[in-house]
């Protein structure tokens, strides 16, 4: 639990939130203003992010932003991130849309994992002998999750012989946030001039809003509902605070999971639970959800509120994880980077147009666009690349992917558990990299199997 033993000062740990909070605001200006980044839907986050990177530790050096500390953030911004998701009011409907989506989800990041450790095996039996194989499982995190949780795997893997391999996860996660923007752009682009697109038969029917970022004209926020009244305390301060409350939560119940595993001679597994703390995060806000329902006080927690806290979390997240990637690790590895990167993200892009077009009949432009938005980016990704083509959400596109992906996060996490089973349960860790790949493909073989079963047994434009 390295991330938790870390030494940051109070001075260090507020200025930096203060340099990335400064590197935002630069950021929201350069999307305002300069025309590269509004034809690219470059989000803010991201711009700050390369900023950081380039006049930060790893660059020209006029900012003290280190990748140890970013790192540390990434770490904890992912935890507060899901327990801010975990805090919102379960939904009761998931529709047949959703499961493929779904099912889509699970088969992209299993196709990633294979061809990603294929290669790996590849590399370290040719030119690479020393490579550690589990590089081979990074995409699936990067591309189809996010950088919170590549690093986080990464970063563990480095106790087992992964030399830093918590900056190689972010940086495959950067790399997949180019892909995202690139040829997600060019793509949907490319599919509005052929015609595809539900709603507009031009790029310029994009509002100008969202082309550069900012509000013309600032409007109110409608959704959001005020839970307490702040002659007593401020609703959002409150929010954060049942944030932080369902964090500590969470430490105390793994500290005692963490006794227990010494209790009974497991202490090798210590560093995996503590890796996996964002699941739990999760699990135990949806605990502290569930109990307040039961409880009838789930009235001051508002959806809206819990959204706009995990966006924040996210945008953090994001600057963090670009500004702490090293050139020095980016030489290093650069061969596996680009040979891996490249492969995955051609692979991904094909597999998912093949896949839409076999279980949608209808927003299958739209559909293709927020997927590989998702599966190479993040969930902000695929709502940027959506919102080109759907700029007022009246498709149920956006529905589809949020309880998608929530689908693909339960059902995926056998993937997750198979990930550190070479390196805990095989005195050869190769051999168990092989056995992993094989377990892989008996998994696809059973998505494949619920795959031909919903792909057309309803209309594809059921929620």
């Amino acid at each position: 639990m390295s991330s938790w033993n870390i030494n940051i000062s109070a001075g260090e740990f507020f200025l930096d939130f203060a340099w990335m909070g400064l590197l935002l605001v630069a950021a929201t200006a350069l999307r305002w203003k300069v025309p590269f980044f509004q034809k690219y839907l470059i989000p803010a986050n991201l711009i700050a992010g390369a900023l950081g990177l380039f006049i930060g530790m790893n660059g020209l050096q006029l900012i003290d932003l280190t990748s140890e500390r970013l790192g540390v953030y990434v770490y904890h911004l992912l935890a507060l991130l899901f327990i801010a998701l975990g805090l919102r009011a379960p939904k009761k409907r998931l529709g047949i849309s959703s499961i493929k989506f779904g099912l889509i989800f699970l088969t992209i990041y299993l196709v990633q994992a294979v061809i990603g450790l294929l290669l790996a095996f590849a590399l370290f039996y040719t030119i690479k002998p020393d490579l550690f194989i589990g590089i081979g499982f990074l995409p699936p995190l990067a591309f189809g999750m996010n950088p919170g949780i590549a690093y986080t795997i990464g970063e563990n893997w480095q106790q087992f012989g992964f030399e830093s391999g918590g900056i190689v996860g972010l940086t495959f996660a950067a790399i997949g946030f180019v892909v995202a923007y690139t040829a997600g752009i060019w793509l949907v682009r490319r599919g509005i001039r052929k015609g595809e697109a539900a709603y507009i038969d031009s790029e310029q029917a994009l509002p100008d809003d969202v082309r550069s970022g900012v509000m013309r004209r600032p409007r109110p926020n409608m959704r959001e509902r005020i839970t307490t009244s702040s002659e007593s305390i401020e609703s959002l301060t409150f929010h954060i605070g049942l944030i932080g409350f369902t964090y500590i939560l969470t430490f105390l119940i793994m500290k005692a999971m963490e006794s227990g595993l010494i209790a009974v001679g497991a202490e090798n597994e210590i560093s995996t639970l503590w890796s996996f703390h964002f699941i739990f995060a999760a699990i135990f806000a949806i605990a502290v959800r569930k109990t307040t329902d039961m409880m009838r006080i789930s009235k001051v927690i508002d959806d809206m509120t819990m959204t706009r806290c995990s966006n924040l979390f996210m945008d953090f997240m994001i600057v963090a994880s670009v500004a702490a990637i090293s050139f020095v690790v980016v030489v290093a590895y650069w061969i596996p980077l680009l040979v891996i990167s490249v492969t995955v993200a051609l692979i991904t892009g094909v597999l998912i147009l093949f896949l839409t077009n076999d279980a949608f009949a209808d927003y299958r432009l739209e559909r293709f666009a927020s997927i590989f938005g998702n599966m190479t980016g993040t969930l902000q990704s695929a709502l940027v690349l959506l919102r080109i083509l759907d700029p007022k959400m009246k498709s149920p596109v956006s529905f589809n992917l949020v309880y998608g992906s929530g689908f693909a996060l339960v059902f995926g996490f056998p993937l997750l558990i198979l990930i550190n089973a070479p390196v805990h349960y095989f005195d050869d860790q190769v051999q168990g990299f092989w056995m992993v790949l094989a377990a892989l493909m008996v998994y696809l073989l059973l998505i494949g199997v619920a795959w031909q079963f919903f792909r057309r047994n309803h209309y594809s434009s059921k929620p």
